[in-house]
């Protein structure tokens, strides 16, 4: 939560000047992704819900989880995709693996829409 504030400062600051020169700025198509969830952590799902009350669909549906297998991945600068299946235990390869692909098929959907498809 508090990045996406930072982020959102942030991105205030930017647009900002971008306005007061006279361009127009259309962010209908921004979303957000929560990322290191932890589905078991009470009080982080609940900000959670609470972010999509307030953002509705400006809020992904699917949370990317968090995983030892994106970090381990990460140390190599590797993604997922690209570090091998047997560096690491099976079920937490797998469960990693399917929270990305959940989250990149929302992420695909949208785009597909984007373009009317």
């Amino acid at each position: 939560v508090m990045s996406m504030g930072q982020f959102l400062l942030m991105l205030g600051n930017i647009l900002e000047p971008i306005r007061a020169a006279g361009a127009e700025v259309n962010l209908e198509w921004y979303r957000y992704l929560v990322t290191r969830f932890e589905p078991t952590d009470q009080p982080q799902a609940q900000m959670v819900a609470f972010l999509h009350t307030l953002f509705g669909e400006f809020i992904l549906k699917n949370q990317m989880l968090k995983s030892t297998a994106i970090s381990d991945a990460g140390i190599t600068k590797q993604t997922l995709y690209e570090v091998e299946k047997n560096a690491m235990t099976r079920s937490t390869y797998e469960r990693a693996m399917d929270a990305l692909e959940v989250v990149n098929g929302e992420v695909a959907d949208l785009i597909h829409k984007a373009w009317g498809r």
